[in-house]
C-alpha cells in the first residue's frame, strides 16, 4: 500500500512538473511579446548608453526563462549547468559590476565549464533523471563492455 501511495506522489509530481511547464511556456510567450515595447524604447533611446544594456536585460530574461523550460521538460545536469551560465553571464553583462564581482563571475562560469566538462556523469540515454542509479550505472559498464568487444573484433578483423 506504501508503495502505491508514494508511486502515486511520484507521478502527481511529473504531472505538476508539467503544469509548471505549460506555464512557463505562457509565461515566454507573454514575455516575448511585451518585448516589442523595450525593443521600441531601445530605438528611440538608441543613443543613449545603456539604452542596449537594458534591452539585453529583457533578452537576457526570456534566455533565461527559455532554458529553465528545457530543464523542466528534460532534466538533466547540462541543462542545469546551462541555466547557471546564463545567469552568471546575464549579470556580468547586465549589472554595473566591480572589478571583484567581474572576476567571481568569470570564476565561476569557468568552474560551470570545468563541472561540464570533467564532471559529467554518464546517463542512460532513456533516463531523463539528473543523477545515475546503480542500475544504470551497470547498465552503462555493459554498453561499455559490449562497445570495446566490438572495436576490438573489428579491429581484428581489420588486420586480416
Amino acid at each position: 500500500m506504501w508503495r502505491k501511495i508514494r508511486h502515486f506522489i511520484y507521478e502527481s509530481c511529473d504531472i505538476l512538473e508539467l503544469a509548471m511547464a505549460l506555464i512557463v511556456v505562457a509565461a515566454i510567450v507573454v514575455a516575448c511579446i511585451s518585448l516589442w515595447g523595450p525593443f521600441l524604447e531601445f530605438i528611440d533611446g538608441r543613443f543613449e548608453s545603456t539604452a542596449f544594456l537594458t534591452f539585453i536585460g529583457y533578452v537576457f530574461n526570456i534566455l533565461i526563462g527559455i532554458e529553465f523550460l528545457k530543464m523542466l521538460s528534460r532534466p538533466s545536469s547540462d541543462t542545469v549547468l546551462e541555466v547557471l551560465t546564463f545567469m552568471v553571464a546575464r549579470h556580468m553583462v547586465v549589472e554595473h559590476t566591480t572589478v571583484l564581482e567581474n572576476f567571481l563571475s568569470i570564476a565561476s562560469i569557468a568552474a560551470l565549464f570545468a563541472m561540464k566538462k570533467y564532471l559529467n556523469l554518464p546517463t542512460n540515454k532513456e533516463s531523463t533523471d539528473i543523477f545515475v542509479t546503480e542500475n544504470d550505472w551497470d547498465k552503462i559498464k555493459e554498453r561499455r563492455r559490449k562497445y570495446k568487444e566490438k572495436r576490438k573484433s573489428a579491429g581484428e578483423k581489420a588486420e586480416e
